[in-house]
């Protein structure tokens, strides 16, 4: 199984890929791949064949690299999953069988959109129960995060202030921060790195400064290595006088956890927004600059 996107849909790929590989039976792999990489033929050492399954995420259904690379694994035998919120668009007219996403059209950074794309990929993995009873409870814990969107100004206005903020998870985690780090390009404007734990503490800590702020989000259902893991890397950034806030879910399963997570970066996203004054409603340079590149190569 491959998980193909780029952008938002690629993060959100990275979400869903570990969750993915534990609801999957024995035998399964669970990759993903960035739809440039694959496209471009295997820049990452990785080919289609026949014996895929490949699900390409894109919520205009006209990203060009998705696209390319979706076609490319049609050609080669394998079934392509389209997850779009344009069931007209030539990627679903591409694939196989295709999901329509009904999340609307987006003017700027993908938010509704990443979540329905997060929740349909979780869905098909069967991390999801796609039950009336299931669904309505799912629903009831999101509403519980907005409802409590004052917790996220506090933190907000902390990375508003921050030099550069680090954004920090292992395995589902991982594509959190990732998400993250596109949110905070696309929102607040300003460079945010994603990584994991070992990452940061192998190299990238060496950049870090008094004035940034580390953001951890963290999964339910670590083990003890993994605390132990963590808690080392708090008392290094407590030692380096470093701000820390910490994003935790504490629902009890790994979709419903990954979807209050996602929900909660974009929370985040607009508090600090807010308070550093730099909201922006649009791609301004990848509408105007990248994507008409794109169109005058094809």
């Amino acid at each position: 199984i491959i998980l193909l996107g780029t952008g938002a849909s690629l993060a959100v790929s990275r979400i869903a890929a570990p969750i993915w590989r534990r609801a999957s039976p024995g035998g399964v792999e669970v990759l993903v791949r960035q739809s440039t990489e694959a496209a471009l033929g295997n820049l990452d050492g990785l080919q289609f064949n026949s014996t895929d399954a490949v699900v390409a995420i894109s919520q205009s259904g006209s990203s060009p690299e998705t696209l390319s690379a979706a076609r490319l694994a049609r050609r080669t035998g394998a079934s392509v999953l389209a997850l779009t919120a344009d069931p007209d668009s030539a990627l679903a007219s591409s694939a196989t069988l295709s999901v329509p996403l009904a999340s609307g059209r987006e003017a700027g950074a993908a938010t509704k959109s990443a979540m329905a794309s997060l929740a349909a990929l979780l869905g098909v993995a069967g991390s999801l129960r796609c039950d009336e009873a299931e669904i309505s409870e799912l629903r009831d814990g999101l509403v519980g995060v907005i409802a409590a969107w004052g917790e996220a100004s506090g933190p907000g206005r902390r990375l508003a202030g921050a030099r550069h903020p680090w954004m920090l998870g292992f395995g589902a985690a991982e594509g959190i921060a990732a998400a993250a780090s596109l949110l905070w390009h696309e929102k607040v404007v300003r460079p945010a790195t994603a990584a994991t734990p070992s990452e940061f503490r192998h190299g990238l800590i060496e950049a870090v400064r008094r004035d940034d702020v580390v953001v951890l989000f963290a999964m339910p259902g670590g083990d003890a290595a993994e605390a132990r893991y963590l808690g080392r890397l708090r008392a290094e950034l407590g030692a380096l006088e470093v701000d820390l806030v910490e994003l935790r879910s504490m629902a009890g399963d790994a979709g419903r956890a990954a979807l209050e997570l996602l929900l909660r970066i974009q929370q985040l996203a607009r508090a600090a927004v807010l308070a550093a004054g730099t909201y922006r409603d649009e791609f301004a340079i990848l509408r105007h600059v990248v994507k008409p590149a794109d169109d005058l190569l094809a």
